[in-house]
């Protein structure tokens, strides 16, 4: 009489795949003194480049979908700040601490009447301080010049740009 069973071993395969897989994923590197000559330099945590997100809906509603984002940003192994530049008025310190963010490794920049929200993304982008800069423009994904202008200063200053545009979200 057979098993319907599969055999034992096969059962350890597919784990040790699902393991090597999860450790490729998460670009583990071993410590020099094990790395053999051929073991390829793992990339960088933090790609440069611009994202975008787009929310529609109530403000609250649009801050609960953006707090596991602003959280795990926050939360990012590599050096700098998260930045957040002209998020909404609710956006503030306490906030982040109730949205369980830590805010001692976020800063927060508003920008004052008249100053240009672009020009003062990109400087921030360029500057290299922060890991990730993330904006609320509403007019970026409109226009390519400006998604190209955010992907060059994220280039140029090694990180990461994250644009929130809110459609329909008013921002309180």
């Amino acid at each position: 009489m057979q098993s319907s069973r599969p055999p034992r071993h096969t059962g350890t395969l597919v784990q040790a795949e699902l393991f090597h897989n999860a450790l490729m994923a998460s670009r583990y590197t071993l410590p020099t003194s094990t790395k053999s000559a051929r073991t390829p330099t793992p990339e960088p945590l933090v790609e440069s480049g611009f994202s975008e997100i787009a929310l529609n809906g109530a403000p609250s509603q649009c801050l609960q979908w953006l707090a596991p984002v602003l959280r795990d940003l926050s939360q990012a192994q590599a050096p700098g700040w998260l930045t957040l530049l002209d998020p909404p008025a609710a956006v503030s310190h306490l906030w982040l601490r109730n949205a369980g963010l830590d805010p001692e490794r976020i800063l927060i920049v508003r920008s004052k009447s008249g100053m240009n929200g672009l020009e003062l993304c990109c400087e921030l982008l360029r500057l290299g301080c922060s890991h990730t800069v993330v904006s609320w423009m509403s007019d970026v994904s409109q226009a390519g010049i400006t998604s190209n202008l955010l992907t060059r200063a994220a280039r140029d200053g090694h990180c990461r740009s994250l644009n929130i545009r809110l459609d329909t979200c008013l921002a309180a």
